[in-house]
């Protein structure tokens, strides 16, 4: 590509991630925030639920020296609560409604440009209840986005973002399939045109699908990507939805196979189309494990990324 990516889109890193033990919401939140600030490679820096309100102003007074934006990730307290927005069960779906409401409330505190979240864990019920399952979730998430839309004033309501995960590995969620995801996506942004979808690279070999055929489903449905590594095969370390570096062992991804997903995203004009953030949005949703130091993970993520930026 002959131009930066940023000229094109915001990169970040999801700070739990990246960053384990900030994972939870406390330990050294502002000191790995901090880290990432001052790094001129990122733009956005995406969190979670941070316990201490007095670390929340201060993350908010950081990001806003530094000029970075900050993204709100609802997916943790989703798993780790174990709710589900696409449950059968209604005083179940209505209990991660509020979930996630509490999360929305957080991300405006923070002054966060963009939100995202999942259905749950283990959401799919099988092809039987699949659509009853789905109808639960639509009914969740306009009930979320009206309360973006209350909690906003008048102003415009923060973009929200529905990530697609794998639907028989891992996670097992009702939003697997892209014709469901597209189909559900499209009802939802009748009444809240800032909705997308959030498109993962460590997913999409999970769900057996290549990255060009999704984004050409999508197309402007998507406005915030996720790029990072899956292992594929059982019985090999990190199976599943695990996020571990690029070209970790046995790993599906690395410098040739983000170089694709870049492409697939340029083709379909994802870095030139209006986007209802700042910008278009792509994290590193990456993880260090056995050992691994997060900073040598780190840094071996923007050589793989800068590598396969230069080379599309």
């Amino acid at each position: 590509m002959d131009r930066p990516w940023h000229s094109h889109f915001d990169l970040g890193v999801i700070l739990g991630m990246m960053f384990p033990e900030t994972g939870d919401g406390d330990g050294p939140v502002l000191e790995r925030a901090k880290q990432i600030f001052e790094d001129e490679f990122f733009t956005i820096l995406e969190i979670t639920r941070i316990k201490d309100p007095r670390v929340r102003q201060e993350l908010r007074a950081m990001a806003e020296v530094s000029d970075t934006k900050l993204g709100f990730r609802a997916q943790v307290p989703i798993l780790n609560t174990g709710q589900n927005l696409a449950a059968l069960d209604e005083d179940k779906r209505k209990a991660g409604v509020e979930n996630v409401k509490e999360s929305l409330d957080e991300a405006l505190e923070l002054g966060c440009v963009a939100f995202s979240l999942m259905d749950g864990r283990d959401s799919y019920p099988g092809e039987d209840k699949k659509y009853e399952a789905i109808d639960a979730l639509e009914r969740s998430l306009h009930e979320i986005c009206a309360h973006a839309r209350t909690s906003a004033n008048g102003g415009e309501p923060i973009p929200i973002s529905l990530e697609q995960f794998d639907q028989v590995v891992d996670k097992k969620s009702v939003i697997g399939k892209t014709d469901d995801a597209v189909a559900l996506t499209a009802r939802i942004r009748d009444d809240y045109p800032s909705f997308g979808l959030l498109v993962d690279q460590g997913h999409l070999p999970l769900l057996y699908v290549q990255p060009d055929e999704v984004f050409r489903a999508l197309g402007d449905m998507t406005f915030h990507v996720d790029v990072g590594n899956c292992v594929r095969r059982p019985g090999r370390a990190n199976f599943g939805d695990t996020h571990p570096r690029w070209d970790f062992p046995g790993g599906v991804n690395g410098v040739a196979e983000t170089r694709e997903f870049l492409r697939a995203m340029a083709n379909t004009g994802f870095f030139d189309r209006k986007s209802p953030t700042p910008r278009p949005i792509v994290s590193f949703e990456i993880k260090p494990f056995e050992g691994e130091d997060a900073d040598m993970v780190l840094a071996g993520s923007k050589r793989v990324f800068q590598e396969a930026w230069a080379t599309l």
